[in-house]
């Protein structure tokens, strides 16, 4: 009697240890699966930091140059010479 006891003892522990893995690696799965997504976001968010970071400095330096052309265009109007260098015909 005690080995038919030992018997289904042993049985059911082994079901339990079954769906505990089970639990285990869908709990693994998850965990990799959340993991894999904050990491991913965590990129995405520093790339377009990055991005937008060289964006705006490329902005300034654009702008600059855009205004160094556009005062030296105002100096050559005023020294009475258009853009090609050669004097005004009135």
């Amino acid at each position: 009697m005690s080995s038919i006891t030992s018997s289904l003892n042993n049985l059911l522990s082994s079901i339990l240890d079954i769906l505990k893995s089970i639990l285990a690696t869908f709990y693994s799965a998850f965990q990799t699966l959340f993991s894999t997504t904050s990491s991913l976001l965590n990129s995405i968010v520093d790339l377009c930091s990055g991005l937008f970071g060289f964006i705006l400095s490329n902005i300034v330096i654009i702008g600059f140059l855009i205004a160094a052309f556009v005062g030296y265009s105002a100096y050559q109007q005023k020294q009475g010479r258009n853009k090609k260098g050669m004097l005004k015909t009135n």
